[in-house]
């Protein structure tokens, strides 16, 4: 349960059971499970960093499998001793352990096992650039790999074989096996391989100078690594990413992860980790022109790189002091760290030309390449059997193909002929389609306008029967009575006779307009006019109830403004603001029509002192479809569709309408018009 758990990345979870696996064994004094539980404790602290711990566990398991005679138990403590080893820095150390668990594995004739302490032999021959004896290693683990299907095992070769030869310098080879063992690892779904490849992916983009593609497999392997709590995996991680800001020349983003990456080498004794992350700090330094904070980040990076006999680092730490010197201008100390690092440039040369490592490495490709053609081999025998089956089949079919030609050939004919009657049956009924949606389109559009002139007669015959019926009143009265009623009583019928005709008029109008907007067969006709001469043309039918009714109109626009509109819209909007305002202003009130200017428009104002408006009523009062009519201060009855028409007027003089929150007192229409050039 715990190894599962393990390879599913659930470490802490899986550290409880072998702890629990470690008590129960002690009650029954059982050796291997105390010893098997104590190595996978080892192991999850180890991964977590704690390395003094995890090699305190290993030892103990040692001595336990020694002296109990588990042979197996003891060579795989000696292989996590040696990894214990190499981690803290002590690479000769590590290599006698992984010698003495190759052996133990040997003599037990346990090949398969024996892969893991080949590869982690290679890596630390890798890092002492003896890159022949870590091929080696790498060859004979491949030869056991190839006899089986361990893909775990096979994962671990491919990893370290794109590790060497990126080394070597052929990164392309070296992504070809590192992709290998990250599709290896996705079968398993084990977190801490996909950890590692993806890291090891993201090392070849860095190498390729694709510092975008770097990141986005660092990234990844730094998710998984924390995931699982994988100290080691998350200090290299978090290095790789503060290296790829450097080349973005990104300094300050690098810092940051640089700080990180060492911390946690720094907190788990992880000595290469520390060496690493220094040196690359070293950079970050250098690219912000921090000169002494670089020089101390080298300086510590060498000191590591030296208790760990890591010679690729001493000799990049040697170009960054050398670099530091000289900007300093100590010339001196800059010459003794460039022949330190020529030194070390000439063991890596020496490292990479080596006669054995080439013939090796050539080996190896051939072998490889021998197993491939062995498989291809095998894959074309099959093939050819396939290959007599199927002309055994093709010959069946050869047969049954000409007693179906010889049938077809019959049925040809009866099916052609059915066919063009079909296709002349198709596109006549395309036609009728084609012809029945254009019927329902018009048939549509018909109804639309018959609908829309049913709608405005109605409303035009309800509109008009009210004032002509008080009209027919009036004048029905004044002919059967005007010789019975007083002087007085006959002027004020006249007058209201005189009323009832205008607001006729003006309703008439209105109504004339709005039925033509619905109809859409008003085209405004837009010229230059003289704003004053317009304003003073739709007053002037006002003028008697104006006198009436003891209201002042005053008119405040320039003889100078001149604006772009059409002449009968423009005065249809004034009339209904001039009617409205005269309905709801009181006896001796005022009304006044003014203008301002805005660059390319006039501003509009007409305002009266009469009893304003619901507040409620100006969200609505230009809407279509809401009833804003209401009744003036005498009872006058409105139509409700004056500020209706207003609103489509100015809109279609291409300009806004509005009401004036701001007035003290009774009720202000805005509205704008396009402003002409001043004549």
């Amino acid at each position: 349960m715990g190894t599962i758990l393990r390879l599913e990345g659930k470490n802490q979870a899986a550290f409880s059971l072998y702890q629990n696996s470690i008590q129960l064994a002690e009650k029954v004094n059982y050796e291997r499970g105390i010893c098997q539980s104590q190595l996978e404790c080892g192991a999850i602290l180890y991964k977590q960093g704690q390395y003094e711990k995890s090699g305190d566990l290993f030892k103990k398991s040692l001595d336990l499998a020694h002296n109990g005679r588990l042979y197996d138990l003891e060579a795989s403590s000696l292989n996590y001793i040696g990894k214990y080893l190499h981690t803290t820095g002590r690479f000769d150390e590590s290599v006698d352990y992984y010698k003495r668990a190759l052996e133990r594995y040997k003599s037990n004739r346990d090949t398969l096992n024996s892969v893991s302490v080949l590869l982690n032999l290679g890596k630390t021959y890798t890092i002492d650039s003896d890159l022949y004896m870590a091929l080696k290693c790498y060859l004979e683990a491949y030869k056991i790999c190839k006899k089986s299907d361990d893909y775990s095992s096979i994962s671990e070769v491919c990893s370290n074989l794109g590790s060497i030869y990126l080394t070597l310098d052929q990164p392309e080879i070296s992504l070809n096996y590192h992709r290998k063992a990250l599709f290896y690892r996705l079968l398993l779904n084990t977190p801490e391989g996909l950890a590692s490849s993806y890291n090891n992916v993201g090392k070849v983009y860095l190498v390729k100078n694709d510092p975008d593609s770097a990141l986005f497999y660092f990234g990844k392997s730094l998710k998984y690594c924390e995931q699982i709590s994988y100290l080691k995996g998350k200090v290299k991680a978090l290095a790789n990413i503060g290296k790829v800001f450097n080349l973005k020349s990104e300094h300050f983003k690098a810092k940051s992860y640089l700080q990180q990456s060492m911390a946690f080498a720094e907190k788990s004794g992880y000595a290469a980790g520390v060496a690493e992350a220094s040196l690359e700090l070293g950079n970050t330094f250098l690219g912000l022109h921090q000169i002494d904070s670089a020089r101390i980040a080298f300086e510590n990076s060498l000191r590591q790189a030296n208790l760990t006999n890591l010679t690729e680092i001493n000799h990049d730490a040697y170009w960054g002091l050398y670099q530091c010197f000289l900007k300093k201008k100590d010339h001196e100390k800059a010459l003794e760290y460039y022949r330190n690092f020529a030194q070390a440039e000439k063991k890596l040369t020496q490292a990479e030309n080596s006669a054995k490592l080439s013939e090796l490495r050539i080996t190896f490709e051939s072998e490889k390449k021998e197993d491939d053609n062995a498989l291809l081999r095998k894959e074309n025998e099959i093939k050819e059997v396939t290959i007599k089956q199927e002309r055994f089949i093709i010959l069946l079919f050869v047969i049954a193909l000409a007693l179906t030609v010889i049938l077809v050939l019959l049925l040809y004919t009866r099916f052609e002929n059915k066919r063009k009657a079909n296709e002349s049956l198709a596109i006549l009924n395309k036609k009728i389609v084609k012809q029945n949606r254009e019927l329902e389109k018009l048939n549509k559009e018909l109804e639309n306008a018959n609908r829309e002139k049913d709608k405005v007669f109605s409303i035009i015959t309800h509109e008009l029967r009210n004032p002509l019926y008080w009209f027919q009143n009036l004048t029905e009265m004044l002919s059967l009575k005007y010789k019975q009623m007083p002087a007085e009583k006959v002027q004020k019928t006249l007058g209201a006779l005189d009323e009832s005709a205008k607001n006729a008029f003006h309703l008439m109008d209105n109504l004339l307009h709005w039925s033509r907007s619905r109809l859409n067969r008003i085209t405004p006709v837009i010229n230059e006019h003289s704003l004053e001469k317009l304003v003073y043309e739709a007053s002037r039918m006002y003028e008697t109830i104006l006198r009436q009714k003891k209201i002042q109109l005053i008119v405040q626009v320039s003889n100078q403004t001149h604006i772009k509109a059409d002449a009968d819209l423009f005065m249809c909007i004034i009339r209904n603001l001039l009617s409205n305002a005269i309905k709801y202003t009181p006896e001796n009130g005022v009304i006044k029509i003014s203008t301002t200017t805005d660059k390319s428009y006039h501003f509009i104002y007409l305002s009266d002192t009469g009893i304003g408006i619901d507040p409620k009523r100006r969200k609505t009062i230009f809407k279509s479809g809401k009833d804003s009519s209401s009744v003036g201060l005498l009872n006058e009855k409105g139509s409700g569709f004056g500020l209706k028409l207003c609103k489509e007027f100015v809109e279609m003089n291409n300009g806004k309408i509005w009401i004036d929150d701001h007035t003290g007192t009774g009720t202000c229409f805005c509205f704008t018009v396009p402003a002409a050039a001043s004549k």
